[in-house]
């Protein structure tokens, strides 16, 4: 059974449809890649699969259970949105780092707010800030930041802060992990790094999806490739098939932009 079943999503701002009838699902342990000029559609998809936007029309599962169905008013309640967005880690292009926290700071802050909530915070406060504590020093060090955990943002490079935010999201143990553009706002030198870390996170079978113009990467660390144009998905299957023998004309424009460069 699939782990994430995205049927029939609609998205308007306005008199401006933004997405318009968006279905695929996505199975444990494998990857999707978003491809698309801008303004197609794909940063508001993730928007409306971590609960940021609220879609028009159109269902979302996870792991059987809806999440979100627009003819249901119960699963729209505002109340359980931030539940929802548990299951959803989302990486942004900008980072989003707390300036004034640490990097070990930012990678504990969510998952102990979440703890405070929990009936027995009080008795064991102590021990589940270690908990956390530990967490969140494993993940900086399988993102090579051992020796950066009590460096604040300013005193990163956009690569390595990209790697916090990638820990972050890993710190609450979502069942996908999301990422909008994670290179985007990075100098070239330092885009390997942070595909690096995805490329291993993809080898751990870690379900994950990617908004990406990174087109090779796309290619070969994605099970499915999904391609978008004015809010519709055009194309989407095998990317040695969309990326290599696109049936779209709009699908073999696009990708020939990026086969000249």
């Amino acid at each position: 059974m699939a782990i994430l079943e995205v049927e029939h999503i609609q998205k308007s701002f306005d008199r401006t449809e933004v997405l318009k009838d968006i279905s695929f699902s996505l199975e444990e342990g494998q990857v999707v890649s978003i491809i698309g000029s801008s303004g197609s559609g794909k940063t508001t998809l993730l928007r409306c699969l971590n609960f940021l936007e609220k879609p028009d029309k159109g269902i979302i599962r996870v792991k059987g259970e809806t999440l979100f169905d627009a003819d249901d008013p119960s699963t729209c309640q505002e109340s359980g949105i931030r539940k929802k967005r548990l299951h959803f880690g989302l990486v942004f292009q900008n980072f989003n780092l707390f300036p004034q926290y640490t990097a070990l700071e930012n990678v504990m802050l969510a998952k102990e707010l979440l703890a405070k909530e929990q009936p027995d915070y009080k008795s064991r406060k102590k021990e589940i800030h270690e908990e956390i504590e530990s967490l969140a020093v494993d993940l900086l060090t399988q993102m090579g930041l051992s020796d950066r955990m009590s460096n604040y943002p300013h005193q990163l490079s956009g690569g390595q802060c990209q790697r916090v935010a990638i820990a972050r999201a890993l710190a609450l143990q979502p069942d996908i992990l999301c990422f909008d553009e994670p290179t985007s706002a990075l100098d070239p030198e330092l885009t390997g790094e942070v595909l690096k870390v995805i490329k291993e996170l993809a080898d751990k079978k870690t379900t994950m999806i990617i908004v990406t113009h990174e087109m090779a990467f796309a290619r070969d660390v994605a099970n499915q490739v999904i391609f978008m144009d004015d809010g519709h998905i055009l194309e989407q299957g095998d990317p040695i098939e969309v990326m290599e023998h696109p049936k779209e004309e709009r699908t073999r424009q696009f990708l020939s932009r990026f086969n000249q460069e």
